[in-house]
């Protein structure tokens, strides 16, 4: 749960109702995912990613 005022607690929870309960942030994604051992040598790196660990996107 997002932390802050009543408002942006309510924006998340309906934003995240709408998306079905999970949303990716990409604020530092691939950095994340390296770190966690994926290997984004690729051009379609956040899509093989999801194919192959989605465990990592998950984290």
């Amino acid at each position: 749960m997002v932390s802050g005022s009543n408002g942006t607690t309510s924006f998340m929870t309906d934003f995240l109702q709408k998306c079905g309960g999970y949303s990716v942030v990409d604020g530092g994604f691939a950095t994340e995912l390296e770190r966690h051992g994926a290997d984004l040598n690729d051009p379609l790196w956040s899509a093989k990613c999801l194919v192959s660990s989605p465990h990592l996107v998950r984290k």
